[in-house]
């Protein structure tokens, strides 16, 4: 999934598919790139944008500061850019990589840290009512993430933008505890 943080959003109708039907509907302009996608979900409010003198388009829906994603299905969801998605897409912006682990290998993953002088954020920590607790960082950058990995193999994870905890360190109210059948709780992926 793609996401990015918009000062500006426009979109309009694609007239292209009514002469070919797979060229995708819609078009969508933001952050300087053009998009063609097959949907769009808009949940925040907009404005028209009219532009008589056009030849491709005479009008457009506009959204100011706004979070866009692009699903792998080429859908397109438009909503309020919260503090949180800002804060999250610029640590994925500027290449830092979100790890977890569990309390098992808390003490081994500090010291690692702080013996190599690794770049890191604020490490916050989420319990499970079932007790299981996950610690969350961001490295600074790739390469120490990837040096981490060959020096402590299957201690971390690489958290995906998708994943609970990826979410929930820039928005601790988005954490929840899922419940689920399988009893491997040290695995946060």
């Amino acid at each position: 999934m793609t996401e990015m943080i918009c000062d500006d959003v426009v979109f309009h109708f694609n007239k292209k598919n009514l002469e070919d039907p797979t060229v995708p509907m819609w078009v969508i302009k933001a952050r300087g790139q053009t998009m063609y996608v097959n949907h769009v979900t808009c949940s925040i409010p907009w404005t028209t944008k009219e532009t008589p003198d056009n030849s491709h388009t005479k009008g457009s829906i506009k959204i100011k500061r706004a979070l866009l994603k692009i699903s792998p299905e080429n859908d397109a969801e438009i909503s309020t850019a919260t503090d949180a998605d800002i804060r999250r897409i610029r640590a994925q912006d500027r290449g830092y990589v979100r790890i977890a682990w569990t309390w098992g290998h808390h003490a081994v993953i500090g010291r690692y840290l702080k013996t190599q002088s690794v770049r890191f954020s604020t490490i916050k920590n989420f319990t499970e009512r079932c007790g299981s607790t996950y610690y969350v960082t961001d490295i600074r950058s790739n390469e120490e993430a990837v040096a981490m990995e060959l020096a402590l193999w299957g201690t971390f994870t690489r958290l995906s933008v998708t994943h609970p905890l990826y979410v929930s360190y820039d928005d601790p109210s988005k954490w929840h505890d899922e419940e689920d059948d399988d009893d491997d709780d040290d695995d946060p992926s």
